[in-house]
């Protein structure tokens, strides 16, 4: 029998029970007292029929998605089976960035659909970015008008589209997917990253920069020098504002804030930032980047929702320990690793090998099943218990349409749903790769193009070629003068 992510117990009985092919199977659904995990089920069948019962309304769905993968297995019958099962994170999450290339509401729900069918619960929906915002937005209207299209697209060899390039979720749209999810127990968190990858904010209110310049939004990949000015005070209140309606929209516990590669360059010779690094006793501009967001997480708190934030707004030292989760991706200082030896909430969601936009020639479907995120290195046993689940993201700098997203999230996503249900477990993986064939048939029938089997563990000399070859495809002379050029 093959079931993605595998239940905690499954025991198997003598008998079948049998019923009209193309019908469901006699069942009976309850909340009981006796589970009293959140989120967990069990599952009785016997020649009675089907007994679910859920510690919750979550359990009673995850048991009623177990049981269609049991149906999955059979036709017309039923073995006699007794499953106990409750997850092993709380937070199981997967991203979505719709702003380096837009995906249709259809498009979100296809893959909202599969991350459901396993399991996930957190669905973290990347909004803006230097090369889009996606959002309609009232109180801030540019954001939408000016914010929501580039001039091109230049994103590497494959793609140098000389023309514009936009899109925008309307608010109708976003409640839409968000009552999507709900009735899929999946948690819609929306992300507003500042005070880095800002450049469609700042073409849309370049006062809000500490040149005021204005620029266009860029058109390749990559980590730009022009943010957010944190000195100058109407940039908070753009942040709130947004925050405001974005909290309109996504009734959502956690609100994701971003923070990651955001250079100092422009604040080090700003006025401003200088006049407001002085004025709150800071010292460097990593700590000034830290006050941001301790100031926004404190405005969250007081709408009842938690931040989360990417790792690199430790680097300052100064982060609060109140209402503020981290999303560990790339920790080269051990800042994160620190946080969460601390005791203090991590979302592991490494770049190696959770980021699925790179090729599985370097993210193999095995390494992804294999990673443990309560092993990380240089975590304590406090370390490890302040893991509160996991997220696989998918940027589309070099992912165009749904089928290249499809492909290159599953089956890896399969392989974080396991370890988000159930925590690591390597002895498991051949058993696991039986299910990834069966499932990538499955995802197929639900409109999904996953990858072939023999895409997902080449031989090391073909991932290093497959690595090679893919960023040997991302460099353009474009990229290359970004990358070199002198501020």
């Amino acid at each position: 029998m093959y079931l993605c992510p595998q239940p905690k117990i499954l025991e198997l009985k003598k008998g079948m029970f049998h019923f009209p092919v193309g019908e469901m199977p006699k069942m009976e659904k309850k909340k009981t007292p006796e589970l009293s995990e959140k989120e967990s089920y069990r599952i009785n069948i016997d020649e009675n029929g089907v007994l679910i019962e859920g510690a919750d309304d979550k359990g009673l769905y995850y048991g009623e998605l177990t049981l269609k993968q049991i149906m999955l297995n059979y036709r017309g019958c039923l073995p006699f089976l007794y499953i106990y099962d409750e997850p092993e994170f709380s937070y199981r999450g997967f991203m979505i960035d719709s702003c380096r290339h837009f995906f249709t509401v259809d498009e979100i729900k296809k893959m909202i659909d599969a991350a459901a069918f396993f399991k996930f619960n957190k669905f973290h929906f990347h909004l803006s970015e230097d090369q889009g915002f996606r959002v309609e937005m009232e109180s801030y209207p540019l954001l939408t008008s000016v914010g929501s299209v580039r001039p091109s697209s230049n994103f590497g060899r494959g793609e140098n589209d000389n023309t514009p390039y936009g899109g925008y979720y309307t608010k109708e749209e976003l409640k839409d997917i968000v009552k999507y999810c709900e009735e899929r127990h999946i948690e819609v968190i929306p992300e507003f990253d500042f005070p880095g990858h800002t450049t469609a904010v700042i073409s849309a209110y370049p006062e809000l920069s500490c040149t005021g310049e204005k620029l266009e939004l860029k058109t390749t990949a990559g980590v730009f020098k022009d943010i957010l000015c944190i000195g100058n005070p109407e940039t908070l209140k753009l942040i709130y504002s947004v925050i405001d309606e974005f909290c309109e929209i996504f009734p959502s516990k956690y609100f994701h804030i971003g923070g990651d590669e955001a250079p100092k360059t422009r604040w080090l010779n700003c006025p401003k930032c200088k006049a407001k690094l002085e004025e709150e006793g800071l010292h460097t501009m990593d700590e000034l980047q830290g006050w941001l967001v301790n100031e926004v997480a404190a405005y969250l708190k007081k709408k009842g929702r938690k931040a989360i934030c990417w790792n690199e707004s430790l680097n300052g030292g100064n982060l609060d320990k109140d209402n503020i989760t981290v999303a560990l991706w790339m920790d080269k200082t051990n800042k994160a690793i620190e946080w969460a030896n601390g005791g203090n909430p991590v979302i592991m969601e490494k770049f190696t090998p959770y980021y699925v936009d790179y090729p599985y020639g370097m993210h193999s479907l095995k390494d992804v099943y294999i990673f443990n995120p309560r092993k990380v290195k240089g975590l304590s046993s406090l370390g490890a218990a302040s893991v509160k689940g996991v997220e696989s993201p998918i940027w589309t700098e070099y992912v165009r349409d749904f089928k290249t997203m499809s492909y290159m999230c599953f089956p890896r996503w399969l392989a974080v749903a396991e370890t988000g249900w159930n925590g690591a477990n390597p002895r498991g993986y051949q058993k696991f790769l039986k299910s990834a064939e069966f499932y990538s048939d499955i995802l197929k029938g639900m409109g999904h193009n996953p990858a072939p089997k023999s895409e997902w563990n080449s031989a090391p000399h073909e991932r290093l070629n497959k690595t090679v070859g893919f960023f040997r495809n991302t460099l353009t002379t474009e990229t290359i003068k970004n990358f070199f050029k002198k501020d």
